[in-house]
């Protein structure tokens, strides 16, 4: 697993995550995600294009960072999960916590970021 800062400034985060969510992939970037998001406290984008595989633990990370940031008013934006992550995401009906945008411009625009 692998996790990319693409843009972390004052206005948001915007992170690319690749690889499996699992137990192990979970283990790896865990802390990496957790420092980058939650402790930021800024509107986050994580990109979700290169996941390929979301397990319940996967799930617990980004709800666990979702949860954290809206008690920071900010939200986490999951953007471009594959057909299968974006299934797991839907039938746990996890897009009313974290919405998901297939455009990177229009999930910025989901957070008020330019």
């Amino acid at each position: 697993m692998e996790l990319k800062v693409h843009r972390k400034d004052d206005q948001v985060t915007h992170l690319a995550l690749t690889g499996r969510l699992d137990v192990i992939g979970v283990q790896q970037i865990e802390m990496h995600f957790t420092v980058h998001t939650v402790s930021h406290r800024k509107p986050t984008v994580a990109d979700l294009a290169e996941v390929t595989f979301l397990s319940s633990l996967g799930v617990r990370m980004l709800l666990t960072s979702a949860k954290a940031l809206s008690a920071h008013n900010a939200k986490l934006v999951l953007l471009n999960p594959s057909p299968q992550v974006l299934q797991v995401l839907e039938l746990g009906r996890l897009t009313a916590i974290m919405p998901v945008e297939t455009d990177l411009d229009r999930a910025f625009a989901l957070l008020g970021v330019k």
